[in-house]
């Protein structure tokens, strides 16, 4: 359990009838009140050695219950959350790997993630009012004297819903508490993925997003504020799924020679199109291909079916609109774990990465080569690698340091070059 026992630990420990605030509660009283008292009683009967704490608008129970006690080192391993006026939202449960559903753990043994260097470190299972319960596995690995920590977040069929790197000893998955859906919103999906199951409901700026299991498929959908569906996406990871003629046009294409990044599925009230990211040494592009087999290319700074950036939240937001003024968010999506945001700053297209904790960790967009600074040009000419092509090239930030990233080959051989505007290698 990530963050409640750490907390109870440090001392922020709290009786049955008050708390002492880690966050004062809506209204700013510090008791819990009986009917939040209530509610985990009858929520959970037998509920032992319980501690009231408080996050924000919520209370929050940590506790045990006969059935987990009986397991080594799992005292307190429950964590309810409720608000004052007795409504449950989510429970915790720190859970062995063994008590995992099959189809989770067969998915999880099947994944790089089983293996070393990675190793598991804890195994969560979230049960949320309104939607599936998501199981959640800890991995870390230490390379190279760094630390990297990813969560994997399943369904109990053993599909990944979500996978988040770097959230923190004292992430508690509070921003994971669904948002409630109106009624336009549920019949829609009833209506439309017949048997899908709600894994995640978030509302930011007057849109709400659902993420959905539909039998192996995850999908995520887009709504207004009033409940009027703007799209669905959902990403394509088998390419023999393409339709015949969507796979011909790229054949046939200019871009033909291009690497496949990504490719997503989108369906809006108006049009059905596959959009390929595509990267090349010449820059990357992104194209919409229509089932039928039209090509469209995806203008720089274009909108392309991402609610404009709506919802990436507000942290996130406020970061990027003050490192990049004027930038424009394009559109969101997970890349190994980062939240990855294309944002189209200065005439150019680029993408700004941030871990688990909404902290940035490093922003790239492409350079020609006529953007090279000559100490770097120089530097290459001067170098072991003299001989090899470049490939592809990244202006990179992160928050220690500036550099140019280059892909430079030669046959089969492939090396990257980090290089700073003054020409140092490193």
């Amino acid at each position: 359990m990530k963050n409640l026992l750490k907390t109870m630990a440090a001392g922020v420990v709290l009786t049955l009838a008050a708390c002492e605030n880690e966050e004062a509660p809506a209204g700013g009283t510090n008791d819990v009140s009986r009917l939040a008292q209530i509610a985990l009683e009858t929520k959970y009967p037998g509920a032992s050695n319980v501690r009231w704490l408080t996050k924000g608008d919520y209370v929050v129970a940590v506790f045990s219950m006969p059935a987990t006690r009986a397991v080594p080192d799992t005292e307190n391993d429950l964590a309810a959350w409720f608000d004052n006026g007795g409504v449950w939202y989510m429970t915790e449960t720190d859970i062995p790997f063994t008590s995992l559903p099959d189809a989770v753990r067969q998915a999880f043994n099947g994944s790089e993630y089983a293996n070393a260097p990675w190793e598991m470190d804890d195994v969560d299972k979230l049960e949320r009012d309104g939607v599936e319960t998501i199981y959640v596995i800890e991995v870390e690995k230490k390379e190279n004297g760094r630390e990297t920590e990813v969560d994997l977040y399943y369904a109990d069929n053993g599909v990944l819903v979500k996978q988040v790197t770097d959230s923190g000893n004292d992430y508690d998955y509070s921003d994971y508490i669904p948002s409630k859906p109106s009624g336009n919103i549920e019949q829609y999906i009833r209506d439309n993925y017949p048997g899908a199951r709600i894994t995640d409901i978030d509302r930011e700026r007057d849109m709400t997003e659902v993420e959905i299991i539909d039998g192996q498929v995850r999908r995520e959908l887009l709504f207004a504020g009033n409940g009027v569906w703007k799209y669905t996406k959902t990403e394509i990871k088998d390419k023999n799924t393409i339709p015949q003629a969507v796979a011909a046009a790229l054949q046939a294409s200019d871009y033909v020679t291009y690497r496949i990044d990504d490719i997503d599925h989108y369906k809006t009230p108006d049009s059905e199109f596959y959009r390929y990211d595509l990267e090349s040494r010449y820059g990357d592009v992104k194209v919409d291909i229509t089932p039928e087999g039209t090509l469209t290319l995806v203008q720089a700074g274009g909108n392309p079916g991402q609610g404009n950036g709506q919802m990436v939240n507000v942290e996130i937001s406020s970061f990027i609109h003050q490192k990049y003024p004027g930038a424009r968010i394009v559109e969101y999506d997970y890349d190994d774990g980062l939240l990855e945001v294309e944002i189209f700053h200065e005439y150019l297209e680029k993408e700004v990465y941030f871990n688990g904790r909404n902290q940035w960790v490093y922003t790239e967009w492409d350079i020609r080569p006529n953007a090279l600074p000559q100490a770097v040009k120089d530097a290459i000419a001067a170098s072991e690698w003299a001989a090899f092509e470049i490939d592809d090239m990244e202006y990179v930030q992160t928050p220690q340091q500036e550099y140019y990233l280059i892909e430079l080959e030669s046959g089969n051989r492939e090396v990257e070059l980090r290089v700073k505007a003054d020409g140092t290698i490193f």
